[in-house]
């Protein structure tokens, strides 16, 4: 912080005004001088009578003009002038009475003392030389007092001439003060009302943000800066005013590769001509640090010389939030570009890939019920080629996941256990928590803080979900993926083991339109004011770079489950289970089920597969169809159930009713929901297996096979 005292100049208006009294003082001294010389010619001619006034102008006068010069002087000599004139002058008038001119300079004594005093010292005076002249004329008239010259001394015996002097005398000097100290104190207001606004100028200046210097182009220095200037470029300002340039602090080159010293001697010939050059500049400070500047220049008075101020502000933050915003805006522009890409080769690859599907189920076919070893053998090639097309499409897919991981090994049930310790505080008190962890859970290879972020947010689009509270499940378990396959968002899984980490909520679900958008980035069911539209795009692109793939199934007014599927880790390769393990090759002997899926498609694969697999399936579309065909016939072996279903009856409640008619009959649960979220609660049977779609067959067989046999233990029990 400047010092104040340090900024402020030498009043200009105080300074004019010293200077005007000093040389009212030198033009009386001049008279002074004058009278000082003639007293002493009539000294020679009328005798000693004038001796006392030559020796009160020498030294009250003459001797203080000649060395009192200086202004710290001026009260004392204005002081010394003015007694020796007026002892002068009372002098004269004590010889000559009424004669004497020096009665006439009274007024002009008591104006110069209004001048260099107050208006009431001038008064005082005025009084006192009232009270003198009256005593001078009392002397007079009384003839105490005798002028050597016989008709001087009759004038000065007539008491009317005294009174008119002294009225005159008195009220001239009276105009004389008030007119001097109107002039001074409107001298002294305007004085100081200029003054503080030159102090308040002076501040601005000082303070101003911006660096701003005074530069002599003649001499080629600076004869003024601000503090701002001292900051920006670490130098004192005694420093910058006499022993550096600005030149030193400027790179030889600008970042536009032009020379520095040729363009700083264009803009100056530009603004001493008259204009007002603004450009940018790069400067360095005392350490060598380089900073960006906008500098403007203009030519300043007085006009005699050649002074171009300089306003230098650091723009060096403001260039960086530019960049920052362009950057945005590109980034912005890209993620447009690639989400016209992305939905572009979306339905591109969505279409190709149902053809290839058709080509490559039917070459294989084709290969397993042909004899002909050549013809297997020519098909071979076309199976290639429809697996390299659907290569190609994953390419396309997999564009634009490019960010920066870290990953490691990492337990997921300690991070869901984590995140639920920390996250689970912010949660509103209406909303329950629950985990459920598989023990033995696979290791992952992922990046904690990206796992851990894509948790944490789909914790928080649960809890938003469920604005008058509801229930939130977070489950892991092991899942084994037999055959790749690609989902609805065309995300490609690679057949192997997976971590599933399950996100489950009873919120009131998305709406058919919006669940196919809502990994589309900048999309989202929310308000402005609550949701950008990018933390499940983040999530979905976080999932796809480290292998796996996110996966979404809702019911509006049911709730929603997000599956997040990691590739596990392991140092040990599980042997590949054969297609049809000898378990599953084993026909089932006359086993019945009763399927209830109200997806068509669905349902048509299941009982295809089932019955591929030697089970009698009585298909259902709804519950309370499948209800209809049991009570019918209960003499079905197990009941295979979609858990969410149009209708009055659920999967749960399904299964309920049935068990209502037959204590005994096994179940096995399918759902796209975490299981523990969608059927807690609901009285199911501990034994009860529950499938989270999609199924694999292996999964599904064997799944069936142990309820069946764990029923059959029971019923030989």
């Amino acid at each position: 912080m400047p010092n104040t005292d340090e900024i402020q100049p030498t009043d200009p208006f105080d300074t004019g005004l010293r200077k005007t009294l000093r040389r009212i003082l030198d033009f009386v001294s001049l008279f002074v001088i004058a009278a000082f010389f003639l007293a002493v010619l009539r000294a020679t001619q009328f005798g000693p009578i004038y001796a006392p006034m030559v020796v009160l102008l020498g030294s009250f006068s003459v001797l203080p003009t000649l060395f009192l010069r200086a202004d710290k002087h001026l009260e004392l000599r204005g002081l010394l002038t003015i007694s020796g004139l007026t002892v002068a002058m009372f002098v004269g008038v004590a010889n000559l009475g009424l004669s004497a001119a020096a009665l006439y300079g009274f007024p002009s004594i008591l104006a110069m003392l209004a001048t260099f005093y107050t208006r009431r010292i001038a008064y005082i005076a005025l009084a006192g030389l009232a009270v003198v002249l009256t005593v001078f004329a009392y002397l007079f008239v009384s003839e105490i007092l005798v002028s050597p010259d016989d008709a001087i001394a009759q004038w000065n015996q007539d008491p009317q001439n005294w009174v008119v002097a002294i009225v005159t005398s008195c009220l001239v000097s009276a105009l004389m003060i008030t007119l001097i100290r109107h002039i001074s104190e409107f001298w002294e207001k305007s004085s100081d009302e200029v003054a503080d606004n030159h102090k308040k100028f002076q501040t601005l200046v000082e303070y101003a943000p911006s660096a701003i210097l005074i530069l002599d182009v003649e001499k080629g220095h600076l004869v003024s800066v601000n503090a701002q200037a001292e900051r920006m470029f670490g130098v004192s300002r005694d420093k910058l005013l006499h022993t550096t340039t600005v030149a030193e602090f400027t790179p030889e080159l600008q970042p536009s590769g032009e020379n520095s010293k040729e363009l700083a001697k264009k803009n100056l010939e530009d603004a001493v001509a008259g204009g007002h050059p603004t450009f940018d500049w790069s400067y360095f400070d005392v350490n060598g640090k380089e900073f960006q500047c906008e500098v403007t220049l203009l030519r300043v008075p007085p006009y005699d010389r050649t002074l171009i101020r300089a306003n230098i502000t650091d723009i060096t933050k403001r260039l960086a939030e530019q960049k920052q915003r362009e950057e945005l805006q590109a980034q912005l522009a890209a993620s447009q570009r690639l989400e016209t890409i992305g939905q572009l080769t979306g339905g591109v690859a969505h279409d190709f890939n149902n053809l290839l599907a058709v080509i490559l189920g039917n070459l294989e076919l084709m290969q397993e019920e042909c004899a002909d070893e050549e013809l297997r053998m020519m098909i071979q090639p076309c199976i290639d080629a429809t697996l390299r097309g659907a290569e190609l499409t994953r390419n396309m897919l997999s564009y634009s996941r490019r960010a920066p991981l870290q990953p490691k090994i990492m337990d997921l049930n300690k991070l869901v256990r984590d995140t639920k310790n920390w996250a689970g505080r912010t949660l509103p008190s209406n909303v329950e928590i629950e985990t459920s962890l598989l023990a033995r859970l696979w290791k992952v290879k992922a990046d904690p803080v990206a796992a851990e972020s894509a948790l944490l947010n789909l914790i928080l689009n649960a809890r938003d979900a469920m604005p008058l509270g509801g229930r939130l499940t977070i489950e892991t378990s092991n899942v084994r993926v037999e055959a790749g396959y690609i989902d609805g968002r065309h995300e490609k899984l690679e057949p192997g083991r997976y971590v599933l980490v399950a996100v489950s909520d009873t919120g009131h679900g998305i709406a058919d339109e919006d669940l196919e958008r809502i990994f589309t980035p900048f999309f989202s069911t929310k308000s402005v004011s609550h949701g950008s539209g990018l933390g499940l795009p983040m999530v979905m692109g976080f999932m796809g770079q480290s292998g796996g793939t996110v996966q979404v199934y809702s019911e509006v007014g049911i709730g929603t489950t997000f599956k997040l599927y990691f590739p596990a880790e392991t140092t040990d390769q599980p042997a590949t289970a054969p297609d049809h393990p000898d378990e599953i090759r084993q026909r089932p002997q006359g086993k019945r089920i009763l399927l209830a899926e109200d997806e068509e498609e669905v349902r048509s694969v299941l009982t295809a597969m089932l019955q591929a697999s030697g089970y009698a399936v009585r298909p259902a579309q709804s519950g309370d169809e499948a209800k209809q065909i049991f009570e019918e016939d209960p003499t079905y072996d197990l009941l295979l159930t979609d858990i969410v279903m149009p209708g009055r009856l659920q999967g749960t409640g399904l299964a309920k009713e049935l068990r209502e008619i037959r204590n005994t009959l096994p179940v096995v649960f399918m759902s796209g929901y975490a299981s523990e979220a969608t059927v807690h609660g609901n009285g199911l049977r501990p034994e009860d297996i529950r499938l989270m779609k999609p199924v694999m067959r292996r999964d599904l067989l064997a799944a069936i096979k142990g309820a069946l046999d764990s029923n059959s233990d029971t019923d030989n029990g």
